[in-house]
């Protein structure tokens, strides 16, 4: 094997390959930001800034407890208050895993409120409490918002509104965003301006669209109020509520309310040309839950559509159909049309079927076993009793016509007419009554003989070959 030869390195010294200049700058650095530590982080007023931040935490650590024990306490005496008993528990279970964060954000909120009036910086305090403020935000976001694009959205806006505070850019960022766009007019119109109403309009419209919802389960669970009331109140409440929230985003920003009317002018003036069936249709709802004559649950029937109402609305009526198709008809034609409503003031119904029997048959036969056949039926309610009637003498048959009662309209009214006349034909085939074919009686006139002539084949052969 051969040696492994190494060759030679020449020696370098350090002095050739670090100029005495670069050792120097590096050195003066070094001092520079050793002299800065010790006059930015280790002086007084940092030291009173940690020590604020620090007995912050400590504070909240200690109050946890009596601020949780308080919280429940709280929650069991809303509890048995009859129309807020079931707010306590889904607040409970939004705000529980930011109590800590909540505490914290209000005692750094408060360090930073005493150091500035000590004349002491607020540095760390204001990290703390913009950190606090970002998280319980997200935390909320992600608990209130299930839209995961949205949520996302709030979070990344709320680490960066923190991220502008704690470098101390909010406030300038918010005076550039406060700009004039115009110098003219009496109303400050900014960027700002314009961000914070629509901030304003998604939270107020937000809070609005909760509290109604939350009002129209209250709404629906008091047993004194019938269906269409009890839309109607939601309806309401639901209108008011979205009003109340646009006004006060107008108002909040500056907007003069008194220039509504324009608007409101402008509003009518598109009503009048081209929102008039809009318009019509709600005010047909409007209608249509205040004398209710149609509520969720009545059996229906109209424009060919038979159905039951799911749903009523301000604009439209759902109406189910037995094979589950779901017709969403405007309010105006409930209003103008002709409309058969099976369970308006009464469930029961009575459905009529004729039938038809032979001349040559036992007529209260028939009757008497068409009555017990239908009566068989499960839907067929056996009081009121269920009646057969003799109706007319037709060219082919006897007519009769049975009639009996139903409660249940909404499971459909063809299938249960289907199995009462498969019923009465079971019946009458085993009785011998006998269903009719179509007959025709042809009569001839004996005033003058019928001519008949016949001719013989040979005839018709010589004729065929002549």
């Amino acid at each position: 094997m051969k040696p492994l030869i190494v060759p030679k390195m020449s020696y370098i010294q350090t002095e050739e390959l670090v100029s005495p200049e670069l050792v120097a700058d590096a050195q003066d650095l070094s001092s520079k930001l050793l002299k800065w530590f010790q006059e930015q982080v280790l002086n007084t007023d940092t030291g009173v800034q940690l020590a604020a931040v620090v007995l912050a935490v400590i504070l909240a650590l200690l109050l946890i407890r009596p601020v949780k024990n308080l919280a429940s306490h709280l929650a069991e005496r809303l509890e048995a208050i009859e129309p807020i008993k079931s707010w306590p528990a889904p607040l409970a279970k939004f705000f529980a895993p930011v109590t800590f964060t909540v505490l914290m954000l209000v005692l750094l909120s408060g360090a930073q409120a005493v150091l500035q009036a000590n004349d002491y910086p607020v540095v760390l305090a204001r990290i703390g409490s913009s950190l606090a403020a970002a998280y319980v935000v997200i935390r909320l976001i992600s608990g209130f918002i299930a839209e995961p694009f949205w949520a996302r959205t709030m979070a990344r806006l709320a680490w960066f509104i923190a991220a502008l505070n704690i470098f101390g850019w909010l406030s300038p960022v918010l005076n550039f965003l406060d700009t004039p766009l115009s110098g003219e007019g009496q109303m400050h119109m900014s960027a700002w301006v314009i961000l914070r109403g629509a901030a304003l309009a998604v939270g107020f419209l937000w809070v609005a669209s909760r509290l109604s919802t939350l009002l129209r389960i209250r709404v629906e669970k008091l047993p004194s109020l019938t269906p269409s009331v009890q839309i109607l109140l939601s309806k309401a409440i639901q209108i008011t509520l979205m009003t109340a929230a646009v006004l006060f985003t107008l108002s909040s920003i500056g907007i003069p309310l008194g220039s509504l009317a324009l608007i409101g002018g402008a509003l009518s003036f598109g009503i009048g040309f081209g929102l008039q069936r809009i318009f019509a249709n709600l005010i047909s709802g409007v209608i249509l839950l205040m004398d209710r004559s149609i509520k969720p649950g009545d059996v229906i029937e109209v424009d060919q559509t038979y159905g039951r109402v799911s749903s009523l609305g301000l604009r439209y009526t759902s109406v189910v159909t037995r094979d589950r198709k779901e017709h969403l008809i405007p309010n105006e034609l409930f209003v103008t049309e002709k409309v058969v409503n099976w369970s308006f003031s009464d469930p029961i119904v009575r459905i009529k079927q004729k039938i038809g029997i032979a001349y040559q048959s036992d007529i209260r036969h028939a009757i008497d076993l068409a009555v017990e056949a239908t009566s068989s039926v499960n839907r067929v309610l056996k009081i009121p009793k269920v009646v057969c009637q003799l109706r007319e003498f037709g060219d082919s048959a006897v007519i009769l016509e049975i009639r009996f009662w139903i409660r249940d309209s909404h499971n459909g009214v063809g299938n249960i007419s289907s199995e009462v006349l498969l019923e009465i034909w079971d019946c009458f085939q085993a009785n011998g009554i006998q269903f009719p074919f179509p007959q025709r009686d042809i009569h001839l006139s004996t005033d003058q003989p019928i001519q008949v002539q016949v001719e013989s084949l040979h005839a018709e052969k010589s004729n065929k070959k002549g």
